[in-house]
């Protein structure tokens, strides 16, 4: 048993270059060490004496020897037999540790595996499963946790995998059938993994998985109840396969034949999944990866995120294929507690709008998507379903009613659809489950109406007319339901049909509107806090999403529809027609017909014909219209064309402002670039901007931008464009009101625009305590650092060298948190003022008031000094004419807590020291325990300075020397 090095064959793990080795395998190096100075140059009975022996005296020897025997089964396949059986005569607890460890190694280092470890433990599997270890079960838990639908792991390596632990389960069938919970899972597994091995050279595995799920489904049915609805799921993705397709002939026409308590589909439909089912299917690293996402990660600084999970995990078409697995474990797994659900962590109906978006193109993939999020809608059920299940699609529907109504048109439609196609049959029945959702999401008060939803005016009358027929429930007196496609049975006028508190709603109303308890479709928004920002991620989507070819075995039987037969082709009018083009709402309609004719066809030219993109040469020909018809047009024939703009360059402003290449932004082709050019130039283009700026609130810092880092000679543009805009009075709210909406939308642009900002409006910015209030409110310790060290080269200044100043910013400053204080006081120390300058604002402070700079929580009275927001170490020191000053501690009665009474006297040099003096030296914790504000003597003058950095020097300034006082 020799010993192994990282870098050698016998290595566990796989390595970077920059990584270090892993703590489990020098762990398991050790006790393998210990092994081989145990059993060096002892014949093999010898060995098994002197091991028999070890074990016997302690747990900790025991659970060495097992651990070495393990290592050299890993990495040694020419011993891995004789290990094994030394393993199993001298073990003391029935292998527990060993299973242990390999349950371990699976589910946090399966990935990092060497290919011959791997072959290893797979063998090591199959020994532990033909012994009858306890335990081994866990084993091939954690194995088929590790087979994810599509290609996401390294390819040959995980089809290898799968088909090995397949094998083992074949050749132990009889030790498998004694598992319930292990044939559930390993059912649902090769169910849920089976369209990824669609290539003919899968061919044979593919059968192997198809014979084993069938011969399982038809013999255990009844002991698969716990898997629930999620079962009719898989078999749907794999329904066209033949052996699938008699199995759904069967399921559906004769049930008993399976399972004599079987009585029809809707049976199954209507059991809930369990979430280890569901958590089964996502790879451990990639649970842990969501759970981050949506539990840590606030709103506007999830791009870089998704960008990295995206590249890490959903790089590639084969790798999409794990979407709809990725939609479930969202909506059925992850559920926020209300401290989560109510900060501005990413929402979860967020997150799965960003992974619809990645499937454009991909229709089968979409279909199936879709399906995930509304699976549990079709046979819910209040007392035995989870509001959290369905809460993400509700809310993806309403909340991208505003910017992204294609989105929601495509979903609703979906949903409409699906009733009367999942299952001849079945139609009244899912429709009563997804009324059933839609009553309890009311009750629940998860969205407050569903007007804004079924009566948008974004959506088409066809699709209007679909939903009032599919959900006649919500509308009083309406006539029995007649959906397309497909009639459904009429509902009695009786039926229980309020959804909000009271029952007043539907009492003499003859309008044929849900009955809503809210005034109008814009407060409803506001109370559900929708915003512009809010919907960024979700991506628009294509015209047909229809699938038509290429679904890897997506299909049904007879009497069961397909997958990609199920999903719809999406509505998407009110934002694209059929042909692309951008259309209008009636109330848009209506202010076009305020233009004069030849405008308005020129505009709808120019704007609508273009196949929905607006080159830079469009607006260059809109641009001159206006400069030759503005005196025709006036202030609300500008509005209607800024109106129409904003429309078209709707997608072109949501991608922000800064491309990847910055360098290219001059010579960008993006309309917007080319708008903000002309506006630079051209008094015409910049009154389309000001039009424009009313529709589109991100209009004013793109502008803004574009002449700080392209244009700077022009930026008297920007003062001009302000100046013409009626919703902020003066250039420094405008100002203000920009930035806030580009470090909404664009953090790091924002950061790196302030020196420049500051330096171009040096006379506006003097003394703003508005935008140094947006710095601090949205500042990450990466960005302060960045903006500390361009204030201590002098790059620019935020608070300058005015006392009034200083000191109004200091005070606007006590409202902030206490990391904002932080942040304020790190940023004036890096600009490094006179301490003259900033001393007397201390003077000022209230100890008794609430500010988080002078109140300690962890005293009643008093708190901690400035000295502990300009952390670790701040020193104010000052010199008097004759070289003395007194240092008095503030009394008590100001609420400074003072660790002592300190009287120091400074010499105004070294050479006035005599042989008596002290030296008094201040540590970091010292430091922080010293309160004290310096006071000058009556009659004396003020010198000061002051130190801070990030790390505690490591010995005090020549100033903090002094004398002992008399």
């Amino acid at each position: 048993m020799s010993e192994t090095r990282r870098g050698t064959t016998a290595c566990l793990f796989s390595y970077g270059q920059l990584e270090s080795k892993d703590e489990t395998e020098e762990w398991l190096e050790k006790c393998h060490r210990t092994l081989g100075s145990i059993t060096n140059n002892l014949r093999e009975k010898e060995v098994y004496n002197q091991l028999s022996e070890k074990v016997s005296h302690s747990p900790q020897q025991h659970e060495e020897i097992t651990l070495a025997l393990l290592y050299s089964i890993l990495t040694d396949p020419n011993s891995a037999s004789k290990s094994y059986h030394t393993l199993l005569l001298i073990t003391r607890d029935s292998m527990a540790q060993l299973v242990n460890m390999c349950e371990r190694i699976v589910m946090e280092k399966m990935t990092k595996l060497q290919d011959t470890t791997r072959l290893q433990l797979l063998w090591l599997t199959r020994e532990m499963v033909g012994s009858g270890v306890a335990g081994a079960d866990r084993v091939c838990f954690a194995l088929l946790k590790h087979l994810p639908a599509g290609n996401i792991g390294t390819g040959d390596a995980w089809v290898y995998v799968a088909e090995s632990l397949l094998n083992i389960l074949l050749d132990h069938q009889e030790w498998l059938e004694g598992l319930p919970a292990l044939v559930d899972s390993a059912v649902f597994t090769y169910l849920s993994i089976l369209p990824s091995h669609s290539a003919q050279s899968l061919a044979s595995l593919r059968q192997q998985e198809t014979n084993f799920c069938v011969s399982m489904l038809r013999a255990k049915l009844t002991d698969m109840q716990p898997i629930g609805r999620d079962l009719l799921r898989l078999l749907q993705g794999v329904a066209r396969i033949p052996e699938f397709t008699e199995f759904w002939r069967d399921l559906l026409q004769q049930p008993q034949t399976l399972s004599p308590q079987l009585t029809d589909v809707h049976q199954v439909l209507s059991r809930r999944t369990s979430r280890r089912f569901i958590a089964g299917r996502v790879l451990p690293e990639v649970e842990i990866k969501l759970n981050f996402l949506l539990s840590k990660v606030k709103f506007g600084q999830h791009k870089c995120y998704q960008e990295w999970f995206q590249k890490k995990y959903l790089s590639t078409p084969e790798s999409l294929l794990i979407v709809p697995e990725l939609v479930r474990f969202v909506c059925c797994v992850i559920h926020p507690p209300n401290e989560i659900l109510q900060s501005d962590i990413v929402p979860r109906w967020a997150f799965i709008g960003w992974l619809l978006s990645l499937c454009q193109g991909k229709h089968a993939v979409l279909a199936n998507a879709k399906l995930a999020l509304f699976y549990d809608w079709l046979a819910y059920n209040p007392e035995l379903d989870n509001i959290m299940n369905i809460e993400p699609g509700i809310l993806l529907m309403t909340n991208s009613l505003r910017q992204h109504p294609q989105l929601s048109a495509m979903l609703i439609d979906f949903l409409c659809r699906l009733i009367t196609t999942f299952s001849p049959g079945l139609e009244e029945r899912v429709r009563e489950g997804v009324l059933a959702a839609f009553r309890d999401i009311l009750s629940k008060e998860v969205i407050l109406s569903v007007e804004p939803l079924f009566e948008s005016s974004r959506f088409d009358d066809g699709l209007r007319q679909l939903i009032r027929s599919t959900f006649p429930e919500f509308y009083p007196q309406a006539p029995a339901p007649q959906p397309e496609p497909g009639p459904h049975p009429s509902v009695p006028e009786d039926n229980d049909v309020i959804i909000t508190s009271s029952d007043k709603g539907a009492e003499g109303g003859s309008t044929e509107k849900p009955v809503v308890i809210v005034s109008d479709e814009e407060e409803e928004e506001e109370r559900q806090g929708v915003q512009g920002e809010d919907l960024e991620i979700i991506g628009a989507f294509s015209g047909d999403e229809e699938g038509k070819e290429g679904e890897p075995h997506g299909g049904s039987s007879q009497g069961f529809v397909a997958i990609a037969e199920i999903s719809p082709e999406p509505v998407e009018e009110g934002v694209e027609g059929v042909d692309g083009e951008v259309e209008m709402g009636g109330e848009e309609e209506d202010r076009l017909c305020l233009l004069p004719e030849s405008i308005r066809e020129t505009l709808l030219s120019l704007l609508l014909d273009n196949e929905g993109v607006v080159q830079p040469a469009i607006l260059d020909e809109v641009v001159q219209m206006i400069r030759e018809k503005r005196s025709v047009l006036g202030e609300e024939g500008m509005s209607v064309v800024g109106g129409l703009v904003a429309r078209a360059l709707e997608q072109d402003f949501a991608t922000g402002f800064r491309p990847e290449d910055t360098l290219s932004l001059r010579e960008s082709e993006r309309p917007s670039m080319a708008l903000c050019k002309c506006a630079s130039e051209d008094e015409s283009a910049l009154a389309l901007l000001v039009s424009l700026s009313d529709h589109e609130p991100s209009t004013g810092y793109f502008l803004l931008m574009f002449l700080l880092h392209h244009y700077r000679d022009q930026l008297s543009k920007y003062k001009d464009f302000t100046s013409q805009c009626a919703i902020h009075p003066t250039l420094i709210s405008a100002l203000v009101a920009d930035l806030k909406e580009c470090v909404e939308k664009e953090s790091s642009l924002f950061f790196d625009s302030l020196p420049l900002i500051y330096k171009e409006f040096a006379v506006e910015l003097k003394h703003c305590e508005e935008l140094l209030s947006v710095i601090v409110a949205n500042i990450d310790p990466a960005h302060l650092q960045i903006l500390m060290q361009q204030l201590m080269v002098r790059d620019f200044a935020i608070f300058g060298n005015d006392k009034a100043g200083i000191e109004h910013l200091i005070e606007s400053s006590l409202g902030l948190d206490s990391f904002e204080q932080f942040c304020v006081w790190q940023l004036l120390c890096a600009e490094g003022p006179d301490a003259s300058l900033v001393i007397p604002a201390i003077g000022k402070f209230d100890a008794q008031g609430r500010a988080p700079c002078v109140h300690n929580h962890c005293h009643n009275e008093g708190g901690c000094s400035i000295c502990c927001c300009i952390t670790p170490v701040v020193v104010f020191y000052c010199r008097a004419p004759r070289g003395i000053v007194r240092c008095n501690p503030v009394p008590q009665s100001r609420g400074e807590w003072v660790a002592g009474s300190i009287r120091a006297l400074l010499p105004a040099s070294p050479a006035q020291r005599t042989g008596d003096s002290r030296r008094v030296s201040l540590d970091q914790c010292q430091t922080q325990q010293i309160r004290q504000i310096l006071v000058p003597l009556p009659g004396q003058e003020w010198q000061g300075h002051l130190i801070s950095d990030f790390d505690p020097p490591s010995k005090p300034p020549p100033i903090l020397e002094g004398k002992r006082s008399l």
